[in-house]
């Protein structure tokens, strides 16, 4: 039995040799790790010994990164896969119907607000994600030596996509000249309004789904 000395021994390889930074994968290296050294001290070696070789066995600095890469890899996967599959979900039976409500209010509410309350609506759809991610970094998930870590990595990675659509329409409202700009795009096209706000909209809530959800590392 390795005594907690040892033990912290080894966690400082992982640490400082192998760059290991998540403790799912941590933890059940140290276990592997721990293990064999201990199955080589029982054959006579001792703790540097049995540390060394045991090192050597689980791959070293390089095998050891390989497993973190494909730890962070699933990880990765999972939570794009479930991103889509809640974007999906507001498209099939019966969520759907919400979804139309909330588009038909969208389009209602288009016709009724004045152009600075429509343009402050989008704005606000538009750096919805954003927002997230900012309370994300105020509870330091970025911080995290876990999946939330690559959770938030993911989402950092996604929420300036609604911000290229904003610019966009900054660039073409600013080629436009006084009387078009005045009209604006918003109110001018409704169903493109009612369209793009929409999925915004979603995007939106999809996000904050999934900065509440959890993974762990599953294997096929």
């Amino acid at each position: 039995m390795l005594t907690s000395h040892q033990l912290n021994t080894l966690r400082h390889d992982l640490r400082m040799l192998a760059h290991i930074e998540y403790e799912e994968v941590e933890n059940e290296l140290l276990d592997h790790y721990a293990t064999l050294t201990e199955q080589k001290m029982a054959d006579g070696q001792t703790f540097e010994q049995a540390s060394y070789l045991a090192w050597k066995a689980l791959g070293e600095g390089a095998g050891l990164q390989k497993i973190q890469e494909d730890f962070v890899a699933n990880i990765q996967q999972q939570v794009a896969r479930r991103h889509w599959e809640l974007v999906k979900s507001y498209f099939r039976w019966p969520a759907i119907v919400t979804t139309l409500l909330l588009c038909g209010l969208v389009y209602l509410l288009s016709h009724t607000l004045s152009y600075l309350g429509v343009y402050l609506m989008t704005s606000g759809l538009f750096v919805t994600p954003g927002l997230i991610l900012l309370y994300a970094v105020f509870q330091k998930d970025h911080r995290h030596a876990d999946a939330r870590k690559i959770v938030w990595q993911y989402m950092n990675s996604r929420a300036n996509l609604p911000m290229m659509f904003i610019q966009l329409t900054n660039i073409i409202s600013a080629s436009l000249d006084e009387e078009a700009r005045s009209t604006a795009i918003y109110q001018s096209y409704p169903a493109v309004f009612m369209g793009l706000n929409c999925v915004l909209l979603v995007y939106g809530l999809t996000f904050l789904q999934l900065y509440r959800e959890k993974f762990s590392y599953k294997t096929a």
